[in-house]
């Protein structure tokens, strides 16, 4: 993956960096620190934001089968109620078609937003901060999120690199970039770029955000943050909207089998049943009656119940449902596959088994792997 370079600007000599971002080799002043921040942005990565309170009601009882359950309680309350004759007025099936939609989106929305504020909760506990030099010379820690394009910033092993940097002095300093590249290999870095590439991350005096220090120390200056880090390029290219999964697919593709029922059906019976009694009022309110009959009413409480009680399962373990459409997908897994040792292992690898095509243990596999 190829990213623009000149925002780096990699062939700047140490002085032109300090010139460039009003900066030096003891750190940024506090009058130019406000001036970064305004000018190039908060050094924050910006996610998918937390849907606002309509946003989530709207997705709680805005799929397909709901909406027909909806549409057919206020028909069934204008047939039923409003249009019909003083002694022939009945709510009940609008009244039941309503709590059960009411009952199904109100689970799914409680359980979700609990779910959403445990996982920000668990993010606000943890608090990543860096070592800086200040214009007095002074060393002190401040949180990443406070970092700005010009500061001067002291590594160590160990240490997370706060932002895109130009390494400005070095020892021995190796750096694990698997977390952009999948390769657990480390790279040394060093104050002068000592390869010929287009490629940012094969820059050799450039150390990027996300990735961290594994030996050796490094003095740097703070050349992107946020978005236009190549971190925050990568993060702003998966902040798409999400596919349905397949369970979501199925249900939809169940709505719109009966949506077509009930286009076929309702005027079929309406038109038959009014040429043949003469009262289409009444015609109407039978073929209403048959939609009703065609929709299984119980079927959204039925299965957010189900989804409900497996997140709550799961929560027991330590484990949090953001989404509980995702449940049915991570159930319809058989087999998980990550990508490469070492990004989210222990960058181990352990020989367990040699087995023949039988799948039993056989010494002579060795041999033709090794």
């Amino acid at each position: 993956m190829l990213f623009s370079l000149p925002k780096f600007k990699i062939s700047l000599s140490p002085q032109e960096l300090f010139e460039k971002y009003n900066s030096s080799i003891s750190g940024i002043t506090e009058e130019y620190r406000e001036e970064s921040r305004e000018n190039f942005g908060e050094n924050k990565i910006q996610t998918n934001k937390r849907k606002s309170i309509f946003e989530r009601i709207a997705s709680a009882f805005g799929d397909p089968f709901t909406l027909i359950l909806i549409s057919l309680s206020i028909i069934s309350l204008f047939t039923g109620v409003i249009f019909a004759e003083e002694g022939d007025k009945n709510p009940i099936t609008s009244i039941i078609i309503i709590i059960m939609v009411l009952m199904s989106g109100g689970l799914r929305l409680i359980q979700e937003t609990k779910s959403g504020q445990v996982s920000e909760k668990l993010l606000e506990m943890i608090e990543t901060t860096c070592t800086i030099r200040k214009d007095n010379g002074q060393v002190t820690e401040i949180p990443i999120d406070e970092i700005v394009v010009g500061d001067i910033v002291l590594l160590s092993a160990g240490d997370m690199i706060p932002a895109d940097l130009r390494i400005l002095e070095s020892k021995d300093l190796f750096v694990s970039q698997s977390a952009l590249t999948g390769e657990s290999m480390t790279v040394e870095k060093f104050k002068d770029n000592t390869v010929e590439s287009n490629a940012p991350l094969d820059l050799t005096n450039l150390a990027f955000m996300g990735t961290n220090i594994i030996s050796g120390t490094a003095v740097a200056i703070v050349v992107a943050t946020g978005m236009d880090t190549i971190f925050g390029s990568i993060a702003n290219s998966l902040n798409t909207e999400k596919e349905n999964t397949s369970f979501e697919t199925g249900i939809n593709s169940v709505s719109m089998i009966l949506i077509r029922f009930m286009l076929i059906m309702v005027p079929i019976v309406f038109v038959i049943t009014g040429f043949t009694k003469g009262h289409w009022f009444d015609s109407l309110i039978f073929a209403i009656s048959i939609a009703v009959g065609l929709t299984p009413e119980m079927l959204p409480m039925i299965i957010t119940s189900c989804l409900s009680v497996v997140s709550m399962e799961m929560a027991k373990k330590k484990v949090i449902i953001k989404n509980l459409n995702s449940i049915q997908s991570l159930g319809a897994m058989n087999v998980l596959c990550t990508d490469k040792t070492g990004t989210l292992t222990e960058d181990k690898i352990v020989l367990q088994y040699h087995l023949d095509i039988n799948g039993e243990d056989n010494t002579r596999v060795l041999d033709m792997v090794f």
